[in-house]
Formats: C-alpha cells, sequence, structure tokens
C-alpha cells in the first residue's frame, strides 16, 4: 500500500538571516520554536520573493524537509 503524506501546512516564518549567495534562507518558526535552512525552492519566483525580504520580515511559508539528515528544507509556496 502506498501512502500519501498529507500536505504541510503553512507556518509563519521569520527571516533570521538573508538568503545567502548560494541561495540558503535562514528562518525561525515560532510555532516550533525551531532554526530552519531552506535551500530548495519550488520555483523562481519564490525564491527571489523571498531573497527581497528583510531581516525580521515573517510571511506564512509551506516548507517541507529534505532527505532524512540534517536540517535542510524546500519551500514550496506561502500560505495564506
Amino acid at each position: 500500500m502506498t501512502t500519501v503524506a498529507p500536505n504541510p501546512a503553512p507556518r509563519t516564518v521569520t527571516i533570521d538571516r538573508k538568503m545567502n549567495r548560494y541561495g540558503t534562507l535562514t528562518v525561525h518558526v515560532a510555532e516550533e520554536n525551531e532554526t530552519r535552512h531552506i535551500v530548495e525552492y519550488t520555483s523562481d519566483d519564490l525564491e527571489e520573493t523571498l531573497r527581497e525580504l528583510p531581516k525580521g520580515a515573517s510571511v506564512p511559508l509551506v516548507t517541507e524537509p529534505i532527505g532524512t539528515r540534517g536540517n535542510a528544507w524546500r519551500a514550496l509556496s506561502f500560505g495564506r
């Protein structure tokens, strides 16, 4: 039987460090008291919008973990 993961819920993230030249964005998720390193983006538009946000900005963002090790995340979309 194939298990389909539920769609992740958007979480409000706060930009902790602006995106670096390698495309990594560091955010804080207050709801879970954790820091996430976003290293992949589902679209160029999403990546560019996140790149322009200043440190301290908060946005609803849907993310998913990448792989089983480390703290790497993929940004899927902005939440509502």
